[in-house]
């Protein structure tokens, strides 16, 4: 039985992405819950402070909103980097070009997509909520660095193309396993 020499590298992404999985289902857990929990255990005492402090009444369902677009977010992102590391495992293997790689590769392409497509609200409400901040003290400025992220969209784009090389890869192994 042959074994394959033990990749540095491979093996530090694969301890990254498993700490990154553990963070984004945390993440997930605790924004989901946050939801349907926050008004049964916080309303009666965050709801009467944030009016207290002149934050209009729609604030505290914002702020339910804001928890469910992380927590939908998060969950995106174990998908992404589930993928990841699937992926990084097919080539510690010694077999990344797959139909199945050209897939998730595709698949995190729209991940990215689907992130940048709810930060959109995110960035609205917080911004709102940074905007009332403002008008009750003079000088609390939250900042909001939001917008047209063009890291993400090059992202994006490179896994596409990416998935394409992979399925590409994928169809000239078969053809070529084929002519032998």
């Amino acid at each position: 039985m042959i074994t394959k020499p033990r990749d540095p590298l491979l093996a530090a992404a694969r301890i990254i992405l498993i700490l990154m999985m553990a963070g984004m289902a945390l993440a997930t857990v605790v924004c989901a819950a946050l939801v349907p929990l926050a008004p049964l255990l916080f309303k009666a005492k965050l709801v009467p402070a944030l009016l207290g402090k002149g934050f209009p009444p729609e604030t505290f369902a914002l702020l339910l909103v804001v928890a469910g677009i992380i927590a939908i977010c998060a969950a995106l992102g174990f998908l992404f980097f589930r993928n990841l590391y699937r992926v990084v495992g097919s080539v510690g293997e010694g077999d990344p070009f797959t139909p199945v790689n050209a897939q998730r590769l595709s698949g995190m392409g729209w991940i990215v997509v689907a992130v940048h497509l709810a930060m959109l609200p995110l960035v609205g409400i917080v911004g709102w909520i940074a905007v009332h901040a403002e008008k009750l003290e003079p000088g609390n400025h939250i900042h909001t660095d939001g917008g047209f992220d063009l890291g993400g969209i090059l992202l994006a784009l490179i896994l596409f193309i990416l998935a394409r090389v992979f399925r590409q890869g994928a169809q000239m192994r078969e053809e070529l396993e084929g002519t032998v």
